[in-house]
């Protein structure tokens, strides 16, 4: 039996990553997918995901951001294709409100271009919203949104390239550590590694229940919806990627039109829905999915009140404080967890596969990654 330098449990957007960065310092390499790659099973698709620089999140992300960008571009240019646009963001909630200052603190504290808008100059702006009187925004111009298909495509082309297996439609059935590397026993056959990396995204708390991961599955819903005037207005030279919170609607985001047709939202809840099975049948858009986006979009986006075009479902792949983890599993040096990054992560896969290079190799990265250890549950 061959012995792999690092196996990658989850093909998607951070084990792509991982993968084609890990393969092109050498190590011999191996990625196991339960379903295609890429598929719309998981947390990786929809055409197109925000990446915003200055985020309200957390000033701590944005030194992984911007070289996310940087790394954007240079896989970019390796696979041929564009794979980051830089459409701009906004930032959009009454001035008070965390995501106004938590945005605006980021920006300023980290040098961000950006410039705040009232809602008069909003709306004069960019036309396609009409934000409510009181509302400010923040605007950055160097943010935009990362294609999830071609840049998970991108990275496993690129670690094929250079030696990497990857192997699709193969589920991961057990696992166990040796004395010196790890057994893997899949469905289809057995594996030994010196290291392992899990990044199973939304699967990530069933894969390692016995050591209390503590990621849920939620269960998420994309819409594309055609304008039904003035399409011009949601063109991505003409809008931005936006976050709109409304106190009496709640938190939607969205993306002009790209890759697919219609203009595109969902609803980010602060408090998560219900956590779901991602083993069984997810619930498939319906009615009451439509209308809770419609509800938003004849309030912040009239014009885009038109036919619905399409619906997704995804997972958001939530901790408790929905900050990622990325972390070595508690009493093994050589497994590794990176997940739970609670639907914003999409952005940060090109650099989490530098960092876990990095790691993987030398042990160490400039990044602080203290914020998203694992023993901050404990």
């Amino acid at each position: 039996m061959p012995i792999y330098d690092l196996a990658v449990i989850g093909v998607g957007g951070m084990g792509s990553a991982i993968l084609a960065h890990a393969a092109r310092r050498g190590l011999k390499v191996l990625g196991i997918e339960r379903f295609s790659i890429p598929n719309i099973r998981g947390s990786s698709h929809g055409a197109t995901r925000i990446l915003r620089l200055g985020l309200h999140e957390s000033e701590k992300y944005v030194p992984l951001v911007l070289r996310a960008v940087e790394l954007w571009e240079e896989t970019g240019a390796r696979a041929g294709q564009k794979l980051f646009h830089r459409s701009g963001s906004l930032d959009v909630s009454v001035p008070e409100s965390r995501i106004f200052q938590g945005s605006l603190h980021a920006c300023r504290v980290c040098d961000i271009e950006h410039e705040v808008l009232d809602a008069t100059a909003l709306r004069k702006r960019f036309p396609a919203i009409r934000p409510l009187p009181g509302m400010q925004a923040v605007f950055q111009p160097g943010s935009g949104f990362v294609l999830p298909e071609a840049a998970i495509t991108a990275h496993v082309n690129l670690a094929l390239d250079m030696g990497a297996e990857i192997h699709g439609h193969e589920q991961v059935l057990a696992w166990e550590r040796r004395s010196t590397s790890c057994l893997i026993r899949t469905d289809h056959s057995t594996y030994e590694t010196r290291q392992l990396v899990f990044s199973a995204g939304a699967w990530m708390g069933k894969i390692l229940a016995e050591h209390h991961v503590p990621v849920l599955a939620e269960r998420c819903v994309l819409g594309w919806f055609a304008p039904k005037a003035n399409r011009t207005y949601f063109q991505a030279d003409r809008l931005p990627v936006w976050i709109v919170d409304q106190p009496e609607i709640g938190h939607f985001y969205g993306f002009p039109i790209h890759g697919i047709p219609g203009f595109k939202l969902g609803r980010f809840r602060d408090e998560p829905s219900p956590a779901v099975d991602p083993d069984l049948p997810r619930r498939e858009p319906d009615y009451e999915d439509e209308s809770d986006m419609r509800d938003f979009i004849q309030q912040v986006f009239p014009d885009a009140n038109g036919p619905v075009l399409s619906m997704e479902t995804c997972f958001f792949e939530n901790t408790p404080d929905r900050a990622p983890i990325i972390d070595q599993l508690p009493g093994f040096d050589d497994v590794w967890i990176v997940g739970g990054f609670s639907g914003h992560g999409f952005k940060y896969s090109s650099v989490i596969g530098e960092v876990m290079a990095d790691l993987l190799t030398t042990g160490e990265t400039h990044f602080s990654l203290a914020p998203f250890r694992l023993s901050r549950f404990a």
